[in-house]
């Protein structure tokens, strides 16, 4: 036990080094772009454009791949922390989540800028309680970390917006994230302070965020900043951007698709008060005990927060489908020590071929990067009864290290429910897999 933490930290140093060394190379990449189109501006600016593409799918390709061998390092400090409390585990999840934070937001701000006339929508019904109590729980760490405490306000349970859940939850988490960055770590107090998160519906039928942070540091000219950070993959000689504005940048970008906008402003006696307004289809709608869209159930949430066992009462038929052989042990042993029943396939037409069998599975937990068949095609697949009438009913959750903006509404559109990001938490793992059970009883008692 002793020498985990030491494996554990040289492996998270791996992956900043190569978060690091790929990000060099995407400035190199930028930097001789824009002076070859300041030089031929007839030719260049395409080959500029083709580098803006190529910086995209660098991210994307580095957001997959270290995506997975940290799930292994944090699965196995969550499978810890279940049988013994540890600070050390909790720090170690904590600073590889953050770690993760800020590699979603650069692959996103990337994606945004290669795809702003096209960025996918999957619109649906997104209950705004609900996400703002997931948004809390996201950072709700690193808010810790920085002397906050997160209290949210709500104006309801049963507002309801039409648009993408993955969307509505980068505005509202990269603004949180944003304001928690504000704070100079020369201010963090002995005792937290509250930040208060409110949220309205207006009269003219927007939506308004209030988040007020007594801790952060006012600048009068944070917009610009915001606006320097988004450009700032033109290949100029900027110093080193500040992850406060980087944050608000992705915000920011996706407010504008909803006639959005976001003010700061100083709060009398120190702190900022930062302002969301964005338009957005509403409707009113009943309380419910789980959300909507996104596949978590929060049927525990108003519940003292207690340490939860990762254990199950009840034994599901698990179809685990994952070429990575590191991330079946993983999961194999989760699983296992979560009392389920695991059966491993390596390529969606392994996944056919079990579910055309005899055999019983209550749920399929799906990669989408595999060989032969990806699990995007295999989903397809299943939902149109290529492996008989049971592909067409049994729950499917995308397990993947595919984390970029709009990637949840593809997968739901494959006709997937649960959608959980590497690096698995295993907290997440347990409320879908509770949801399938609860799910599953309720279709038997209609029966």
């Amino acid at each position: 036990m002793d020498l985990l933490f030491p494996i554990l930290a040289v492996i998270l140093f791996v992956v900043v080094c190569a978060l690091t060394l790929a990000l060099v190379r995407q400035k190199r990449e930028l930097k001789h772009a824009v002076v070859s189109a300041k030089e031929e501006p007839t030719v260049d600016l395409v080959s500029a454009g083709e580098s803006t593409f190529t910086s995209n799918a660098l991210f994307a390709t580095l957001s997959h791949e270290l995506r997975t061998p940290l799930n292994g390092v944090l699965g196995l400090s969550q499978m810890l922390n279940d049988n013994e409390d540890r600070e050390e585990l909790v720090a170690i999840e904590g600073c590889a989540r953050h770690m993760l934070a800020v590699l979603h937001t650069l692959v996103n701000l990337s994606k945004i800028q290669v795809e702003w006339d096209d960025l996918p929508e999957y619109r649906e019904w997104v209950s705004v309680y609900e996400l703002a109590e997931q948004v809390k729980k996201n950072v709700e760490f690193r808010a810790n970390l920085r002397g906050l405490t997160i209290q949210l306000g709500h104006q309801d349970k049963t507002t309801r917006l039409r648009g993408d859940w993955d969307h509505l939850r980068t505005i509202m988490e990269n603004v949180m994230l944003g304001s928690i960055e504000g704070v100079s770590l020369d201010r963090v107090p002995d005792e937290r302070q509250p930040m208060t998160v409110t949220w309205k519906l207006t009269e003219k039928g927007a939506i308004e965020i209030d988040i007020e942070n007594p801790l952060e540091t006012f600048y009068i000219d944070h917009a610009m900043r915001t606006r320097l950070a988004y450009e700032s993959t033109t290949g100029a000689n900027h110093s080193r951007i500040q992850m406060q504005f980087l944050y608000c940048s992705v915000a920011t970008a996706l407010l504008e698709k909803h006639d959005g906008v976001m003010l700061t402003t100083e709060v009398d006696g120190g702190g900022v008060k930062t302002r969301v307004n964005f338009e957005m289809e509403s409707m009113e709608a009943s309380e419910t005990k789980e959300l909507p869209v996104g596949g978590l159930s929060l049927s525990n949430q108003g519940a003292p927060e207690a340490k939860q066992s990762l254990k199950i009462p009840v034994e599901l038929s698990i179809l685990v489908a994952e070429d990575d052989p590191i991330a079946r042990s993983l999961m194999e042993a989760v699983l296992k020590h979560m009392g389920q029943s695991v059966t491993f396939a390596i390529n969606g037409r392994e996944v056919l071929e079990q579910i055309s069998s005899d055999k019983h599975f209550d749920v399929i937990l799906m990669d989408i990067d595999m060989p032969l068949m990806d699990g995007v095609s295999a989903a397809i697949a299943l939902r149109n009864a290529e492996a008989g009438d049971t592909g067409l009913v049994i729950p499917i959750v995308a397990v993947t290290a595919f984390n970029t903006l709009s990637d949840q509404g593809k997968f739901k559109r494959a006709g997937m429910n649960y959608f959980l990001p590497k690096p698995v938490k295993l907290l997440d793992l347990r409320r879908v897999l509770v949801d399938v059970i609860r799910k599953e009883n309720l279709a038997q008692e209609v029966s």
